[in-house]
């Protein structure tokens, strides 16, 4: 089996330095084995911190960072700063962002721009909802998801797409109950997988890995990559509780 990408993103969810600590040393006493690697991006603030403690269990990385255009301006972080400071990859284009107004032209801009410099981009791209008329899906939001993954790669070099991660985040499935069924997502994820060999050609799609994220827990995050055919998962609130946290990568390793 591969090794599966597991993302811990923190969100704001970190309050301190400490609460860091706490949460990681708790997950770490609950792994199985050793070499079970994940990855966790945190607050600016934190990564130069976190990444001179030298822990081997996982990388450090950003959420976001202020595309080179539009630099200059006060507390603005570009990528040479997240780098500089230690980040080893990047999330690029969530939800949570766009719905502050960041568009797919100004993600296209920050992800051309990561994988230029070669740093590890996760690119999250998803529908806003999908409506059930009887037992069908309203296919509309097939067009809303593959607009915004080709409007997010736009100007992408086809030369530099051995960093890019897809992440597949349903904004319907963000934060409920349970996350999407392993049916959509493997739905999802065969669909990009045929807009990436359009827009890339086929040998530059299979470079590409696609991960879910999206209400992942402990009890669905290996299904992901069993049924709907993920190389990982992006998770947020539940990486925060180190006993769900480390169960999912004890999953995912089996």
């Amino acid at each position: 089996m591969n090794t599966p990408i597991i993302i811990s993103n923190t969100k704001s969810y970190i309050k301190t330095l400490k609460d860091f600590y706490t949460l990681q040393n708790d997950i770490w006493r609950n792994l199985e084995k050793e070499n079970y690697k994940y990855h966790v991006a945190v607050p600016y603030t934190h990564i130069s911190l976190i990444e001179k403690e030298e822990y081997k269990a996982f990388t450090v990385g950003a959420q976001n960072f202020t595309a080179i255009d539009e630099a200059g301006k006060t507390g603005d972080i570009t990528l040479l700063n997240i780098l500089d400071a230690g980040a080893s990859f990047v999330i690029l284009g969530h939800s949570e962002v766009r719905s502050l107004g960041e568009t797919s032209e100004l993600v296209s801009a920050k992800v051309s721009e990561a994988l230029t410099a070669n740093v590890t981009t996760i690119l999250c791209v998803g529908e806003t909802e999908r409506v059930i008329s009887g037992e069908k899906y309203d296919t509309s939001y097939i067009d809303e998801l593959l607009k915004v993954l080709k409007e997010s790669l736009k100007g992408v070099n086809k030369n530099n797409l051995d960093k890019l991660i897809v992440a597949y985040e349903p904004i319907w499935a963000i934060g409920v109950s349970s996350g999407a069924s392993t049916e959509v997502v493997m739905q999802a994820v065969i669909l990009i997988r045929r807009e990436l060999a359009k827009i890339f050609g086929i040998d530059g799609a299979k470079k590409i890995k696609i991960i879910y994220g999206g209400s992942v827990d402990e009890d669905n995050a290996k299904n992901y990559l069993t049924e709907s055919t993920c190389d990982g998962v992006l998770i947020g609130r539940a990486s925060m509780n180190a006993k769900s946290f480390s169960k999912i990568i004890n999953n995912l390793y089996k």
